[in-house]
């Protein structure tokens, strides 16, 4: 098994595990980490923790994902994952807006709105259910547990499986009184009657049970993998460990330089203007060292991390090595970074 020697400020950790082609390999992780102010100024963060399994922010059942699994053996092109917290302008303001683009070299290319409401009801009226005015906007965690789902208050047998630990959610629309709304919407459109079913709205990841993930995880082959054997059928999904909503994710992998805009996330930034950012360029080398014999690793930043609560940013690279070429005696893997002196 090969060690690592890592001279970098960034994280660097192998796993063991399956490619998609059912071969043993060692999947390398390099997680850069860096800290940032409302001028959208980056400074470096030395060796951010990796997340090796998946956090929920409560009993994995009933609650949403703080953070996914980072050591997962492959991903489809990239995705962007975000944390935060909508905050209203002014005190007494019912409702808000928050928003994430992403751009390169000036030209848009995209673009999600969350919009965020204060507390609201299903009201009857004499022409039927309304939704009620909101309540006054308090500071909100953009989490799945305040957006579309959850379960039928009068079936909990009946769940919304995009997300069950939404509200919301009548299995039929009826009965609908007093039944407390979703705060967190991506409309338009938005919800106007009892059978409007929209995708919850977020920007964190989602659980591998939850659709549409667990489409893909219902074909592993788990009583292969207790005996050691490859989880994976033949036609395992390409995206099967992807776990942003599927509009936060991307043909290609990142590469540096694109523009990263935040608007009503980061508190004490001006809300019309946001916070913009440029994503880093870096060129991990990574080189699989046995002996004399040097062999250069390819890795793709595949991930892409948005804490707006403690203004912090990551990008993960991920990279394959076949079990075969770990059984090289006295083996490391180099992880440098060839641009330190360039950026310093």
């Amino acid at each position: 098994m090969f060690d690592i020697d890592n001279r970098t400020p960034w994280s660097a950790g192998l796993y063991p595990g399956w490619s998609r082609d059912r071969q043993r390999q060692m999947t390398l992780v390099v997680k850069a980490g860096y800290a940032f102010d409302e001028r959208g100024r980056l400074l470096p963060r030395a060796h951010p923790p990796i997340e090796e399994v998946d956090r929920y922010r409560g009993k994995a059942d009933r609650s949403s994902l703080a953070a996914a699994c980072e050591t997962v053996p492959f991903k489809a092109g990239a995705e962007l994952l975000l944390c935060g917290t909508a905050r209203p302008s002014r005190p007494g303001n019912r409702g808000t807006t928050v928003e994430v683009g992403l751009s390169l070299n000036g030209a848009q290319r995209w673009k999600k709105t969350l919009t965020v409401y204060g507390e609201r009801r299903w009201e009857m009226t004499l022409l039927g259910p309304a939704v009620s005015a909101p309540q006054p906007l308090r500071d909100l965690p953009l989490c799945y547990e305040h957006a579309f789902g959850g379960c039928d208050r009068h079936d909990d047998k009946k769940v919304f499986s995009a997300n069950p630990v939404g509200k919301g959610y009548s299995d039929r629309g009826w009965r609908l009184k007093g039944l407390e709304l979703p705060q967190i919407e991506s409309g338009p459109p938005f919800i106007t009657s009892s059978g409007s079913r929209p995708d919850p709205a977020g920007f964190g990841p989602l659980a591998p049970f939850w659709s549409p993930r667990r489409r893909a995880f219902a074909a592993l082959d788990l009583e292969a993998a207790v005996h050691g054997g490859s989880p994976f059928a033949d036609n395992a999904a390409v995206d099967m460990y992807n776990c942003a909503p599927l509009d936060q994710r991307f043909d290609k992998p990142f590469t540096g330089g694109e523009d990263l805009h935040l608007r009503g996330l980061i508190e004490g930034a001006a809300a019309r203007d946001g916070v913009l950012l440029q994503l880093p360029r870096l060129r991990p080398q990574l080189i699989l060292a046995a002996g004399e014999s040097r062999q250069v690793l390819p890795a793709l930043c595949d991930t892409l991390l948005i804490d707006c609560d403690s203004r912090e940013l990551s990008l993960l690279f991920r990279g394959a090595i076949p079990f075969g070429l770990m059984d090289r005696p006295g083996g490391r893997v180099l992880v440098r970074d060839p641009d330190a002196e360039a950026r310093s």
